[in-house]
């Protein structure tokens, strides 16, 4: 009998060790749910059309993208056209003839040189959560111990989703996705 109990025991306590050790991981989430701690770059930004400019930041050797994240005040479907994350060519009916709002040009630097380029894509590349759209702008391979700047051009007015406090996101591809 005193043996079934010191079993039961070391189960008890080998539980509750387990779930101790366990707790603190899923609580604090995971690493692509919090792109603003483990990102390159997180920072404000206002879609109007113009340029800005990260600052420069280090790399490893890995792809990086770079991102528009979006908060949800609006109503979503309204969200989805004017981001240009609509799911396919049937959500297109309920989107206006200027949508999308959001559009831009990238451009990664190292120093004076171009390192890479490019322009919004045309698919959805979009990510959704709970509380945030995230749409893919683009991405670039890193190269360990360059540092880069990031620099966009907003060739569109998109103004109107300022109210969802966009953020430019630089973060590397495994941390996000």
């Amino acid at each position: 009998m005193r043996w079934m109990c010191g079993r039961k025991l070391i189960g008890v306590v080998g539980g509750m060790l387990g779930v101790l050790f366990m707790v603190p991981s899923v609580s604090a989430g995971t690493h692509k749910g919090f792109p603003e701690k483990y990102s390159d770059i997180y920072m404000p930004v206002s879609l109007a059309v113009g340029t800005i400019r990260t600052p420069e930041f280090s790399a490893v050797s890995q792809w990086y993208d770079i991102l528009v994240q979006v908060e949800k005040p609006l109503p979503f479907q309204r969200m989805t056209c004017m981001m240009g994350v609509v799911g396919g060519p049937l959500d297109l009916k309920y989107c206006s003839s200027d949508d999308p709002l959001l559009r831009a040009d990238w451009t990664v630097w190292d120093g004076e040189h171009v390192v890479d380029h490019g322009s919004f894509p045309d698919r959805c590349a979009c990510s959704f959560d709970n509380k945030y759209i995230y749409k893919l702008l683009g991405s670039f391979s890193g190269e360990a111990g360059k540092k880069y700047t990031v620099e966009v051009k907003f060739t569109k007015d998109g103004t109107p989703l300022n109210v969802a406090n966009p953020h430019l996101i630089v973060i590397r591809h495994k941390k996000f996705w």
